[in-house]
């Protein structure tokens, strides 16, 4: 791999998208989608197409989990660096993809031509019953081209389910268990963590509960302050302390 973790496969995002489904039924998430209400189920669908627009990062947690797996699954796969001769089995198999493309081609035009001949032949003159013949050759290829056609259409489904779902690991027992080591490994260090942040990003701030201010000075009617009594002047002769200012 030289150091570079492999791409996710297109087969394998159907695993991707089962992981991301048990992460958002465990009861750590589900107890924090719960926490934000009537909003929880709407969270939780953002949460998952998030993940999904980000699976290609996410899945690179697992980056050596999934490279033995795929290490696995094409160990029976043939090597064509070898240079050995493919064997009978797969040039039938290679010959097939060609015959189901081509087969409904030549029967069309078979068709088109068969029928043109016997139209222009069965107008009359000594070549009559060869354009009959010729027309009921054109409505037998007509009919093979249809089924040819439908043939084609049953293939190409077969291939597209094919491509889109991985072989089937039953006479692989290596294979399975590294798919479910990585599958683990997915889901402990890729998907729960990527969850874990996204919803410590989006919880709503609470705004605290402002507390009772401390009354500032006095406010009770009982307090009474000091008594203020105005300066007296004093009489006494000899005092030092005379009002300077006399009535």
């Amino acid at each position: 791999m030289n150091g570079t973790p492999p791409a996710l496969r297109p087969e394998d995002e159907p695993d991707v998208e089962r992981v991301l489904r048990q992460a958002l039924n465990t009861p750590e998430i589900r107890a924090a989608l719960r926490r934000r209400g009537p909003a929880g189920g709407a969270a939780a669908e953002r949460l998952r197409a998030r993940a999904l627009a980000e699976r290609t990062g996410i899945a690179a947690a697992a980056a050596p989990e999934y490279a033995a797996y795929l290490r696995h699954r094409t160990a029976g796969a043939p090597d064509v660096r070898t240079g050995r001769a493919p064997s009978a089995t797969a040039g039938a198999r290679g010959l097939l993809p060609a015959l189901a493309v081509l087969a409904p081609v030549l029967a069309a035009a078979a068709t088109v031509i068969f029928l043109l001949l016997g139209s222009v032949l069965g107008l009359g003159g000594p070549g009559h019953e060869l354009g009959d013949a010729l027309l009921t050759a054109g409505e037998t290829a007509a009919v093979i081209t249809a089924v040819t056609t439908a043939c084609q259409v049953a293939w190409l489904l077969s291939t597209a389910a094919r491509h889109r779902s991985p072989a089937p690991l039953s006479g692989n027992p290596g294979a399975a268990e590294a798919r479910e080591a990585w599958r683990r490994a997915l889901l402990e260090r890729g998907v729960l963590p990527y969850l874990r942040a996204q919803l410590r990003q989006t919880e709503p701030h609470r705004t605290a509960t402002p507390g009772r201010r401390p009354r500032l000075g006095y406010t009770s009617p009982d307090f009474a302050g000091p008594a203020y009594e105005p300066y007296q002047p004093k009489d006494k002769e000899g005092d030092s302390q005379k009002n300077p200012i006399q009535p």
